[in-house]
């Protein structure tokens, strides 16, 4: 049995979000690497979170004047940049992680740590995940091998460890953070195939207070009930 490619929602006003691993096939390998890529990502929480706010301020302060939707593009190069910058400061402690990757193409940010790469990706909603488009570096770095297969956990583990992280503003200028571990490439427009998305929250206290509870529909993962917000960057904010 293939594993299920998996969502995050928000299920009605209970603060529960809905992973796609059924109760047969959440095995104790599986349990391990998630709670792994939690614990490992917990240390981004603070940096993340403070940087991107830093970076939101210093864009609107700077060039006020661009905040139509036509300026939508600027506003994510800016903001992206100053976030780089601030997240290599040295007042700034990242934890096992550091910046890696080659920022003078086309802004791009990149964290790594002993076990894993992650990319930081603009996302439009709370459910999208860029398509990885023909690039054949993104591609490949988009097929991690997944957590399971075919009802059995795979013996060696995963056999990439690369991870996105996508980030988007809401409408009130706070940054916002998926976790996101894909299975696969697809079209734009076409299924989305991941077996791992959760929210990377402000702090790792509040991370590491998620609930992972096995389902016959699902995993569900509730969050503390202050961390949630219906905030989705309507009203005409473009990120």
């Amino acid at each position: 049995m293939d594993l299920v490619p998996s969502r995050i929602r928000q299920t009605g006003t209970h603060n529960l979000y809905t992973l796609s691993f059924s109760r047969d096939i959440f095995t104790d390998v599986i349990k391990d690497e998630v709670e792994h890529i939690r614990a490992a990502t917990a240390q981004l929480c603070e940096p993340l979170h403070d940087a991107f706010a830093w970076a939101v301020q210093r864009q609107r302060t700077q060039v006020p004047e661009m905040s139509g939707a036509a300026y939508g593009w600027m506003r994510t190069h800016m903001a992206r940049a100053h976030a780089h910058h601030r997240l290599g400061s040295p007042s700034v402690t990242l934890g096992d992680w550091r910046l890696s990757g080659n920022h003078r193409r086309n802004g791009e940010l990149w964290l790594t740590n002993n076990e894993y790469r992650t990319r930081l990706l603009h996302g439009f909603r709370d459910d999208h995940v860029p398509a990885p488009g023909p690039n054949r570096q993104r591609r490949a770095f988009y097929q991690n091998r997944p957590l399971q297969k075919f009802g059995q956990p795979t013996l060696m583990g995963p056999e990439d460890n690369d991870l996105l992280i996508l980030w988007r503003v809401d409408a009130e200028g706070a940054p916002l953070f998926r976790v996101v571990r894909t299975i696969g490439t697809w079209r734009f427009g076409k299924e989305q195939l991941v077996d791992l998305d959760f929210p990377l929250l402000a702090s790792a206290a509040d991370l590491h207070d998620l609930h992972f509870e096995p389902q016959d529909e699902g995993l569900e993962l509730e969050l503390p009930e202050e961390e949630t917000n219906d905030a989705d960057g309507a009203g005409g904010f473009s990120w």
